[in-house]
Formats: C-alpha cells, structure tokens, sequence
C-alpha cells in the first residue's frame, strides 16, 4: 500500500474560534431558545466572567460586539439588557455595508423584489374588503401630501406596513420592515427629484388595483415595477449627491 507523501495530503487549517466569538455564539444561541428575551437583564461582568469563565477585557469584547449587532444595549444605571430585537436595528450592519458601494444597494433592492414581491401576492389572497377601504384611505393621504416629501413618507411607509400586515406573516413583516428602512437616507433624497413621488403614488394605486380584484400575479408585477423605480430614482439621488460634493470640494 503507497504512503502518500506530505506534499500530497490536502491539509486544511485548524481555526481557533476567538473567546469572545465563542461568548457571543453563546448569549445568541440563548436569545434563539428563548431563554433570554426582550428586555431581560445581562448578569453583572463579574458573574459573566465567572459563568463563562472569561477575562474582563474578552467579556467586554463579546458584549461590544452584541451591542454592535442589536442584540444587547446598555442602560445608564441599570446594565446591559438585551434589546427589543427590532428589525431595522438588527439590521444596522447590513445597511452599513450597504451604504458602502452602489453594487451592494443593487443586491439590496433584488432581495426586496425576492421579498416583497412574495408579500404582496400573499396580501392578494388574504386581503379583506376592510383593509382595501385602508389602503384606499392611504392613496388618498397620499394624493394630499404629493408636494410633501416629508409627509408623503410617513404615508407611504404606513402604506408599506399595512401590506406587510395583509400577508399575514410576523417573520416576513419584521424582515421586510428592517429591509424598507436600509438605504433610507439616499430614498429621503430621493423623494426630493421632481416626479418621483407622483410615480410611486401611481405604481401603489396599480399594487391597491390587483388586490381588490383578489390578483397575486398582477399583485406580485405591480410591486416588482414599484421597486424598480425606487431602484432607479435613489441611485439618481446618489448620483446627484456625488456631483454636489464633488463641486463642494472643488478641483
């Protein structure tokens, strides 16, 4: 039998997982289960060191990095709780990392399609005629505050929520709310270009058309138009803030 020689054999590494990586994999694992909830109370750092056996400065280290994910906030007075685990804070690293480069706001906007799309046509077959007069009262809202960017985006997020809410899925509303509010900065500005409030007025009246004809196919068309112009006019605002910057700066 042939003894492969040291050159031959594939050796992959062994990878020590970091202590503080192996505290936070811990505390999320116990937010997962169920044993740590909303709002209930860390131990002090001292029985946390004692419970995982771990150095001060590790501990710290696990803790920041919770806090950096969403999963834990500190309170003056009353120590590190676990946070309320709401969506957009949650997902506060992804839109970091989205704001980053422009490639990554497309990936965004093709996993709101994957998302919303599926949501929408969901809310087609759910929808009650109650919820459609709402929706209808929305579009209406929204027609009154057309030259109101401010106020149009409360309406229009309004409008955003209640669909999520005819889906009737808890899990896909709180992923599609935390994903609607990433990028949000740039959709403020957005809102600003001159006709792009009147076209997702008229892209959300052809999404309240499909639902009240009980339409999933058209439903999931008329969303997947929408964000398509979204897409296109917060890139354009992107755009525009690079020019003014760049003549802010001046050669």
């Amino acid at each position: 039998m042939a003894i492969s020689s040291p050159h031959e054999l594939n050796f992959n590494p062994i990878i020590q997982t970091p202590i503080a990586e192996k505290v936070v994999h811990h505390i999320l694992s116990l937010v997962q289960a169920g044993n740590l909830k909303a709002g209930d109370k860390l131990p002090s750092e001292k029985e946390l060191m004692t419970l995982f056996d771990v150095s001060r400065p590790t501990l710290r280290e696990a803790l920041r990095a919770l806090s950096i994910l969403g999963i834990t906030e500190t309170k003056k007075g009353s120590g590190t709780h676990i946070s309320n685990l709401d969506a957009e804070k949650l997902l506060a690293p992804l839109s970091f990392y989205i704001n980053l480069d422009n490639n990554n706001l497309s990936d965004t906007f093709e996993c709101r399609r994957i998302l919303e799309c599926e949501m929408v046509g969901k809310a087609a077959v759910n929808v009650t005629d109650i919820e459609i007069v709402e929706l209808e009262r929305l579009l209406m809202v929204q027609d009154s505050v057309i030259d109101d960017p401010i106020g149009f985006r409360i309406a229009d997020q309004q409008f955003h929520e209640l669909l999520a809410d005819i889906a009737r899925n808890s899990v896909l509303k709180r992923v599609a709310a935390g994903m609607y509010n990433i990028g949000m900065e740039s959709r403020r500005k957005a809102t600003d270009i001159e006709g792009v409030i009147g076209q997702s007025i008229c892209d959300h009246r052809k999404i309240v058309a499909a639902l009240k004809i009980r339409d999933p196919i058209a439903a999931y068309h008329a969303m997947a138009n929408h964000l398509i112009q979204i897409e296109l006019s917060t890139k354009e605002a992107l755009e525009d803030s690079r020019v003014t910057e760049i003549n802010r700066l001046g050669p």
